[in-house]
């Protein structure tokens, strides 16, 4: 008989909501949520958690009591930087969403750290693009280049103070505006909760410094487009993603929700497809 999987999840909005809603369906088999964490009694998701019959909390720490197998956070880069650690050393493996925190290198160590003190795993999920797998196997030899070019509609990248000091009128965009081109590590400061993608990349690939994010708002598409080239000893490749954003919150779209989804069912599956 397959052990059923003892979920937590901090944050309940766009994808941490999907996750839940999921699980709760009974779509994810031998899998059960314990508990859900907002930031307080007024965050989004909490009546559909109480009306469920799931405990909710506005403590992380509560979670830990209960014996969770995992923890998906989808809260913020606060949020996993404040409780990442403490969560690996209690031997809960970890799925973020919240990638662009790993920016920083030694809060990546101190994670990894913390993973083999508790026996656990940090499961770091795609998110909303593709072709980490053939990227990874790239990587075993010598790589020229890893580019991303993200392409989204002008309000997808409303509320963003750097945007905001760029003095871009989203409004009114009539043809693509580069709003970023460089590293990696650059474009994640600049749009922490926008671009966890680029994170995704670099971890997987040849770093924060090496790859390259050009950034653009762009009133012709109607998708999340994100197109990735790599260059190496091994060859190349071109991936291009089309991704439909959530109607409610166009920044994140279903395959980012989807990602964080199939990186828990990868826990403890049997077989595995895929670098």
């Amino acid at each position: 008989m397959t052990e059923t999987i003892r979920v937590g999840i901090i944050g309940c909005g766009t994808i941490g909501g999907y996750v839940f809603d999921e699980i709760s369906s009974g779509k994810v088999k031998n899998t059960q949520v314990v508990m859900v964490g907002g930031r307080s009694d007024k965050s989004k998701g909490r009546k559909k958690v109480i009306e469920s019959g799931i405990p909710w909390t506005t403590s992380v720490r509560d979670i830990l009591k209960t014996g969770v197998d995992v923890v998906v956070e989808a809260a913020s880069h606060e949020a996993l930087e404040s409780y990442g650690e403490e969560i690996l050393e209690n031997g809960i493996d970890l799925i973020p969403s919240s990638l662009g925190a790993l920016v920083d290198s030694m809060l990546l160590d101190r994670f990894t750290n913390a993973a083999e003190a508790g026996g656990s795993r940090l499961h770091l999920p795609s998110g909303g693009i593709g072709g980490l797998d053939a990227l990874q196997a790239a990587i075993q030899t010598d790589v020229e280049s890893v580019t991303m070019t993200s392409r989204k509609p002008p309000v997808a990248w409303k509320g963003i103070p750097y945007v905001s000091e760029l003095g871009v009128d989203l409004e009114n965009v009539g043809k693509p505006i580069v709003l970023y081109e460089g590293p990696a590590r650059d474009c994640v400061k600049k749009f922490p909760q926008n671009i966890n993608i680029a994170a995704a990349l670099s971890l997987a690939g040849i770093g924060f410094e090496q790859t390259q994010i050009r950034i653009l708002a762009d009133p012709e598409v109607t998708r999340n487009t994100h197109e990735i080239q790599c260059r190496g000893a091994a060859g190349q490749f071109t991936i291009i993603m089309e991704n439909i954003p959530v109607p409610e919150n166009p920044k994140t779209t279903y395959m980012a929700c989807l990602s964080v989804l199939a990186t828990l069912k990868r826990i403890k599956a049997l077989y595995r497809v895929g670098t």
